[in-house]
């Protein structure tokens, strides 16, 4: 009796292609998933009506060298985000063209003040590809720290759903909490000492966690569009010749200028909290 090739569905060839293209995780979620935690105007069908699923691919972590480097500058200025977008703008071209149906990669950056298009954090959490953590990001728990990119369709597929077990934290932070009262990422950030973190474990689970955005955002794009902002109003508003060609010809408006070239997203995050983190380490050493 010949035996019968089995079935690959769909969900299946979308995730094998995305691995293909150079995805290390992929995951699905349903748009109307998003309706309860995103405000009018962020949600899937408001950037692809009729939108049914949303595709995460996440990869493109920084890689052990950068990790080990003890040159904040390194890992600044060498980010490989841009790298999982080209994998989501290939899987949206790959739907429209093998299934018949729209897609739409989501575009990085902001669309209205901070607020980016479509927040891939709980698109990651939504299509099982991460939780959140302590330090802020949606991690991994096979690999930690990614980044991750997002394709909007009008396919109907089946979710993934939200992973069973959070990521964080990792036992090694548990035992840390127990004995300490931080971890490793509160500890090289704390709130209480002028940093952006803090949070609470309680057997084992987070039950309190803790971000202070706009004080990170004010360390972490010192040398992005808000920078480039601020330095041209002082360049402009200079009235003397010199003065004015420190700040344009300066260090820090040059760095500035090289993260705008090169990059649709922050060029100057710090990374601490996550170089210290201990998921995901197999691929930090």
């Amino acid at each position: 009796m010949e035996e019968h090739a089995q079935t690959v569905t769909r969900e299946e060839e979308i995730k094998r292609g995305a691995l293909s293209f150079g995805a290390q995780v992929c995951g699905i979620a349903d748009a109307a998933g998003f309706d309860e935690e995103t405000p009018t105007g962020f949600r899937p069908r408001d950037l692809l009506p009729n939108a049914r699923s949303v595709i995460v691919v996440g990869g493109a972590q920084p890689r052990a060298g950068e990790w080990m480097s003890p040159s904040v500058d390194t890992m600044t200025t060498t980010s490989t985000a841009d790298r999982i977008n080209s994998v989501a703008r290939k899987l949206a071209q790959e739907i429209e063209n093998r299934y018949g149906y729209y897609a739409l990669f989501v575009p990085p950056g902001t669309r209205k003040g901070n607020q980016p298009f479509l927040s891939l954090m709980l698109a990651a959490e939504l299509a099982g590809v991460g939780t959140r953590s302590l330090a802020g990001p949606v991690l991994h728990p096979v690999y930690g720290f990614l980044y991750y990119a997002g394709v909007i369709t009008t396919l109907p597929l089946n979710a993934d759903g939200r992973l069973s077990e959070p990521a964080c934290p990792a036992p090694s932070c548990v035992e840390m909490w127990e004995r300490e009262g931080t971890t490793p990422c509160l500890s090289i950030c704390p709130a209480k000492s002028g940093g952006c973190l803090d949070g609470k474990i309680e057997n084992g689970r987070l039950v309190e966690t803790y971000y202070n955005r706009d004080r990170c955002h004010t360390r972490v794009y010192t040398n992005w569009i808000p920078g480039f902002q601020k330095v041209l109003e002082e360049a402009m508003s200079e009235e003397e010749r010199e003065k004015r060609k420190m700040l344009l010809f300066g260090n820090f408006f040059t760095s500035t200028l090289w993260s705008l070239t090169f990059s649709a997203q922050s060029q100057g995050q710090c990374f601490e909290c996550m170089r210290v983190c201990p998921i995901g380490k197999v691929v930090k050493k």
